[in-house]
C-alpha cells in the first residue's frame, strides 16, 4: 500500500536547525513563525481566527532514519521512541498545538514554534483541549 502525502504549505521559521528548535512549542515563548497557505485552499482558512489554538500535521523533512528507543528529551534516560516527541520517526510526521496570532491572506502567523524553516505542512486541524 503506498500513502501519498502532498503539502498545502510551507512553515517559515526562524529556526534553521534542529540544535537551535525547541523540543516543544511551549519553550519557544512569544517567538512567532508564519504558515504560506497554498492559495488554492484559501478558502479553508476562512474561519482562522487570531487566539484560537490548532493542531499543525507537518513532515519533519530534515529527518533521517529512527531508532526506535531515543534518549529522553535528548539526553535522558534511553526510552521507546513513541512514547516522545523526536523527530526522526518512522514516518516522519509531526504534530503541534499552536496559537493563531494573525491571519492576512494566505499567510496564519503562529506562537508555539518548534519546526524548522521551510517544513512542509500537510494539515491543520482545530484543538479543543486545554
Amino acid at each position: 500500500m503506498d500513502i501519498v502525502f502532498h503539502p498545502i504549505g510551507v512553515i517559515r521559521s526562524p529556526y534553521q536547525t534542529t540544535k537551535e528548535t525547541p523540543r516543544w512549542g511551549t519553550e519557544s515563548g512569544d517567538t512567532e513563525a508564519e504558515i504560506i497557505l497554498d492559495e488554492k485552499y484559501l478558502e479553508g482558512i476562512s474561519d482562522v481566527h487570531p487566539g484560537s489554538k490548532y493542531q499543525l500535521v507537518f513532515y519533519f523533512h530534515k529527518s533521517d532514519g529512527y531508532q526506535l528507543t531515543v534518549a529522553k528529551r535528548g539526553t535522558g534516560a534511553m526510552t521507546g521512541l513513541f512514547s516522545t516527541h523526536a523527530p526522526s520517526r518512522p514516518n516522519g510526521i509531526g504534530i503541534s498545538i499552536v496559537t493563531v496570532t494573525a491571519v492576512f491572506g494566505n499567510r496564519i502567523r503562529f506562537t508555539g514554534v518548534d519546526m524548522l524553516d521551510g517544513t512542509p505542512l500537510l494539515d491543520i486541524k482545530s484543538y479543543a483541549g486545554d
